[in-house]
């Protein structure tokens, strides 16, 4: 009896550890060109980093990067590196960073415009799923740079607590 509840509370603590709950789940990023001629640099950002890279290699597709923590752990070739100076905020019409390895240097974000490209409402398993895609001009303000607009794609993912729901699958 003592060897089948110990068994039970093992499993169950693997099961807890392996396989993380969240209330919901709340990611956006945006990505484009950062300068105004082919080849210049690009720029991306998802809820917690900010990078800016050449513009050769392509990063990816924005699908599979906005939901990255730290962009610099995953692309150690960018040119610059900067940290989220709040994360709860979203995609806000002014967003600030701090550079990683220089704390005097900051970027801001200040959106001049927006137009949604798509937006998607689903029920997943009780929970609510939308899925926006935006168009975005951004004015940008670095440190010792000359301040210029750049065009991003944007993406945001917003996924929530079930808030009682049933989970009725089909």
């Amino acid at each position: 009896m003592q060897r089948t509840i110990l068994a039970c509370l093992a499993l169950a603590g693997g099961i807890l550890a392996a396989a993380p709950v969240r209330a919901g789940d709340w990611q956006w990023g945006c990505m484009g060109p950062m300068g105004d001629q082919p080849g210049d640099q690009q720029i991306l950002f998802s809820r917690n980093s900010l990078i800016i890279a050449p513009a050769k290699p392509p990063l990816g597709k924005l699908e599979d990067l906005f939901k990255i923590d730290d962009l610099a752990e995953k692309f150690p070739d960018a040119d610059a590196a900067y940290n989220a100076d709040s994360t709860a905020d979203g995609l806000q019409h002014k967003m600030s960073y701090t550079n990683q390895s220089d704390p005097k240097d900051k970027l801001t974000l200040t959106e001049k415009s927006s137009k949604t490209i798509s937006h998607s409402h689903h029920m997943v398993c009780g929970r609510d799923e939308d899925i926006s895609m935006d168009r975005k001009t951004y004015r940008v303000e670095r440190t010792d740079d000359a301040t210029r607009d750049v065009r991003l794609v944007c993406r945001e993912y917003l996924l929530t607590s079930r808030g009682g729901r049933p989970c009725i699958s089909n």
